[in-house]
């Protein structure tokens, strides 16, 4: 299923029933996984690497379909760049300032990021959103700049946002799609288009894997092969 996400009109690509065997993967989660938190990451909770046999088997497939939805240029290389089980543990009360509002994976080109729900759930779907005073809904490298001094310039005259989790629209941004929450779902987008997981304290929080909202995530950047345009000049 490919959904036209916008008035930029982005494909976010939803596959279900993914694996055959989604409960493995969870009990995986729970008797091997060794999660943390990390500095690295503006993620709300703690993470953990998968399995690789995770990106293994599925990465090859997701690439064609990447392809075919997003016409990555042909003689792109790609490459998984981070393979991670996720769990959302922040409570509202401690969310850090880009925590609160919608975000983006990265400002290149040709990198995307999946969300596979794995827990029985019911857990928070995925949101996608549009910055009101831009009225951006991807943040490309050449929009940061005007991106970062609107919503800077918002912060000013209107302060910090609430210390919540954003799961509907606000002054500053438009939710203009959701994808809702199934188990052995996997949703796949840009990772230049803004989004959120559309979190309810009280029923997504928690360390467990066994009941929190358990995702595994991929992030697959296209690139250019390395010595490429040496050869072909």
């Amino acid at each position: 299923d490919v959904r036209i996400v916008g008035d930029e009109r982005t494909p976010v690509v939803v596959i279900d029933e993914l694996i055959l065997e989604p409960d493995a993967l969870v009990r995986y989660a729970c008797d091997k996984a060794r999660f943390s938190s990390d500095s690295q990451w503006a993620y709300p909770g703690i993470r953990t690497s998968l399995p690789p046999e995770y990106a293994q088997a599925l990465a090859p497939d997701l690439v064609e379909v990447i392809r075919a939805v997003y016409g990555t240029p042909a003689a792109y290389e790609s490459q998984v760049v981070h393979q991670l089980f996720s769990l959302i543990t922040r409570r509202p009360e401690e969310l850090e300032l880009l925590q609160r509002v919608p975000h983006f994976d990265s400002k290149i080109p040709h990198y995307f990021a999946t969300v596979h729900y794995l827990s029985p759930g019911p857990h928070a779907g995925t949101g996608f959103f549009r910055h009101r005073p831009t009225r951006f809904e991807r943040i490309l490298e050449d929009r940061f700049p005007q991106y970062a001094q609107a919503a800077e310039a918002y912060t000013r005259v209107h302060g910090m946002p609430a210390r919540k989790y954003i799961t509907a629209s606000d002054d500053h941004f438009e939710l203009i799609a959701e994808v809702e929450y199934k188990p052995n779902r996997l949703v796949m987008y840009p990772g230049n288009l803004l989004h959120s997981g559309l979190i309810e304290p009280d029923r997504d929080i928690s360390a467990d894997p066994a009941t929190g909202r358990l995702t595994a995530n991929l992030f697959l950047h296209f690139q250019e092969r390395r010595g490429q345009s040496a050869s072909a000049n």
